[in-house]
């Protein structure tokens, strides 16, 4: 990973736990009482949740974090779900469709670049080579909590 990806990564992470901090922690007598969470990617088992897509995430009280690695070809199919998406390229490129200013619309997005999906958006994406995305989603997915994928994602089987 080269400093560019590094320091928009560190900047996506700022910006997530600077939105969500104070709202985590409760003072009570001085003692915060929200959990501190440790978590390490390197670590993580990738599970796999369609064709050519793994994922590895983890979620805090208000939202959550996830690394997708995307075949070339992998198609994550049409969805929208009620949570803010943003979206890092750390590597690769991917085509979206989603909707822009009323109209269906498509975009290429590659390495070091962001966008960001308000809630109820729809979009789909298609890796047009080997991609490596970080992914924060406000508030947390509560499709992906049970073990069961959600609709959408069964089609890209």
């Amino acid at each position: 990973m080269n400093f560019k990806s590094i320091i928009a990564a560190l900047a996506v992470t700022a910006m997530f736990v600077g939105n969500t901090a104070n709202a985590q922690v409760t003072i009570k007598d001085s003692i915060a009482t929200s959990k501190v969470q440790h978590f390490n990617f390197d670590d993580m088992e990738s599970e796999t949740i369609g064709e050519g897509i793994k994922r590895k995430w983890f979620h805090g009280e208000k939202g959550q974090m996830t690394i997708f690695n995307l075949e070339k070809d992998a198609h994550i199919p049409w969805h929208q779900h009620p949570n803010e998406q943003i979206t890092y390229i750390m590597s690769g490129k991917v085509k979206i469709k989603t909707i822009i200013d009323g109209k269906e619309t498509f975009v290429e997005v590659g390495a070091g670049e962001v966008i960001v999906f308000p809630e109820n958006v729809p979009h789909e994406f298609w890796a047009l080579e080997e991609t490596v995305d970080l992914d924060v989603h406000v508030p947390v997915r509560e499709d992906w909590l049970s073990k069961e994928l959600p609709e959408y994602l069964k089609k890209s089987k």
